[in-house]
């Protein structure tokens, strides 16, 4: 991908345009993936019995030990160089991903088990936070997400996958998810094929009856075929686990959001029962369940190991417009690093004044009939030969103000897989002129 100039200027731009024109809802879609038949695996099994309470419990007290790890302070930084430690003695692969943004600096942590399949190049995230609010040591929030990275890297590594599994502890989450926001945007301009980001955070306690039961899924519309996933590996392996996914909508203030704001699909998971604890000196190792925090711990591991076994046969990506870029026309002339306006879901966003070219890219040994796009669910045209593009225009009316386009690809056996970006467009362009 083209290097550009990382530049936050394009704000009162945008604020200016909206001004003059209203945003129009962004209506996401649910992503159609291929999913393998409802079987216990012994192997998984296998490892689900190698979650040890006793150690997963000590990775929480160790990390707490640290104090307040406040982003930037040496407390921080100290439990960065630990979890890194702590990952490198299990013989994974392990690396800092060094960030600065809004006037801060930190690493994130990255442990990887590379994937066997060498014809492969997918990728699964399993992500958690290790920097606490000011005032508290955050044993459940998210020292219990960070400790069962660790549990679940230090089994997984003794087995091999045909994808790639990644772990990684960010900072930052608790002061706007800048270390995901990083890494997502370095990722996605990297390229990578990042499948699905599952991040648990605050999984460490219940304290009814019916908490204990459930472990909850948020999704974003996109995603919802994880969560899904989620639900079936944990009724196949409900004898196991005896924990219930409980599907949930979309939370934007976790650190899957900032993968979804640049085009991979991903999920934040967090215990059934809201944490009094959260933000507090309360939030220690006193006040966690040490049995729900373990069976959510078994649970994460039997999907993300179910997943990165799953063979996918069929991907679509938008490779053009670019994620998180302003295009003029068919050039894109600036990155919009807008980090800092997560909560008002323009971090990646992708913006065109005037018209500028969609092209998809399609991984599958199949047959391919057509390629679809569409824009806000509505069908605009298809492709049925490759290099699959359109110029991008309304159908009977212009494209002013923010719009999701979608692109989906269709197998001659019926499959289907699709792809989605959120773009803000000032075209006067379009298909019928009947405005």
């Amino acid at each position: 991908m083209a290097k550009m100039i990382n530049k936050d200027l394009l704000i009162p731009i945008i604020i200016s345009l909206l001004i003059l024109q209203p945003i129009m809802p962004s209506n996401s879609i649910t992503a159609t993936h291929l999913m393998t038949g409802a079987t216990q695996s012994n192997e998984i099994i296998e490892m689900i019995q190698q979650i040890n309470s006793t150690k997963l419990f000590s990775y929480v007290e160790t990390l707490t030990s640290f104090g307040v790890r406040y982003t930037g302070t040496d407390n921080c930084s100290k439990a960065g160089d630990w979890i890194y430690e702590t990952f490198e003695q299990m013989g994974v692969t392990v690396q800092f991903h060094h960030w600065e943004y809004a006037g801060l600096k930190s690493r994130n942590v990255v442990a990887t088990i590379p994937g066997m399949d060498s014809s492969s190049d997918i990728e699964y995230l399993m992500t958690a936070h290790y920097d606490t609010t000011y005032g508290s040591i955050g044993a459940n929030d998210d020292g219990s997400g960070v400790a069962a990275l660790l549990a679940i890297a230090e089994v997984l590594s003794q087995y091999t996958f045909p994808h790639t599994i990644r772990f990684i502890a960010f900072t930052a989450e608790e002061i706007g998810t800048y270390g995901s926001f990083c890494y997502a945007r370095d990722a996605y301009r990297n390229q990578d094929n990042i499948r699905a980001v599952i991040n648990p955070d605050i999984i460490g306690d219940a304290y009814t009856e019916e908490g204990g039961k459930y472990l909850r899924f948020f999704y974003p519309t996109r995603s919802k075929w994880i969560a899904e996933y989620a639900e079936n590996i944990s009724q196949i392996y409900s004898d196991t686990i005896d924990l219930t996914v409980e599907i949930l909508p979309n939370y934007i203030g976790a650190d899957h959001q900032a993968f979804v704001d640049y085009g991979y699909d991903g999920v934040w998971i967090a215990q059934h029962d809201p944490s009094p604890y959260a933000h507090t000196l309360d939030d220690n190792c006193q006040n966690m369940n040490v049995s729900y925090f373990t069976k959510a711990t078994k649970l994460l591991l039997a999907v993300i190991a179910e997943l990165a076994n799953e063979p996918v046969d069929l991907q679509i990506h938008i490779k053009t417009p670019y994620e998180g870029y302003a295009y003029l026309g068919s050039s894109p002339f600036i990155a919009m690093d807008l980090g800092k306006q997560w909560y008002s879901q323009w971090r990646g966003m992708t913006m065109i004044i005037g018209a500028t070219m969609a092209s998809v890219e399609v991984t599958t040994d199949q047959q391919i009939e057509s390629v679809i796009f569409c824009i806000d669910g509505n069908f605009i045209t298809w492709d049925s030969t490759p290099p699959y593009e359109w110029r991008i225009e309304g159908k009977h009316f212009p494209l002013i103000g923010r719009h999701t386009l979608q692109t989906y690809v269709y197998t001659t056996t019926g499959n289907i897989a699709v792809d989605s970006m959120d773009v803000f467009i000032l075209s006067i362009n379009c298909q019928y002129n009947n405005w």
